[in-house]
């Protein structure tokens, strides 16, 4: 592939879905573990810095932000995607996890009632969500899904415009 964007994206994809297995295979509670999640931003940030640089060594630094924006972004949303088809696959393969996501989650909101939320208010609607995780648990659908693939790429096209900001910044000095 001669195209940055293309190879650091799938590259990227390809990293990330290893890392989550990783985790899964040796670990379950480790997947869902918000730490380990947050992590894997390391390999977006690397695969979109390399893209970047490779980028303007091909057609230089003396475009358009748009343009200079547009192969770190690629690879940002080609690692989202590989990162949601797999969470939502391996959710829809494994229920376990969503049973473990609803215990971490009520297990939570009952810490925030026992600490004394303060608000009677916001009490009564954790309450509501104890009541309703006790109940029905938590479930996997497409559109929530969907819903944080689009932000994560307004999340990963302010990521993209830092990055492109601060490598046009040091190809100057």
């Amino acid at each position: 592939m001669k195209n940055p964007g293309l190879r650091y994206g799938v590259f990227g994809g390809l990293s990330v879905v290893l890392y989550f297995l990783s985790f899964y295979y040796s670990q379950k509670n480790l997947f869902i573990n918000p730490v380990v999640q947050w992590t894997s931003m390391i390999i977006y940030v690397l695969c979109m810095y390399r893209a970047a640089r490779e980028d303007f060594a091909l057609h230089g630094v003396e475009r358009d932000f748009r343009l200079l924006t547009r192969t770190p972004f690629l690879v940002f949303i080609l690692i989202n995607l590989a990162y949601w088809l797999f969470y939502y696959s391996i959710h829809l393969a494994d229920p376990e996890l969503l049973a473990m996501e609803t215990q971490a989650q009520l297990s939570a909101l009952q810490q925030q009632i026992a600490a004394g939320v303060g608000d009677p208010e916001q009490a009564n609607l954790i309450r509501e969500q104890i009541q309703f995780l006790q109940k029905e648990g938590m479930s996997m659908t497409l559109g929530p899904v969907l819903m944080q693939m689009a932000r994560g790429a307004i999340g990963g096209f302010g990521l993209a415009s830092v990055l492109v900001i601060l490598l046009k910044n040091s190809y100057k000095n």
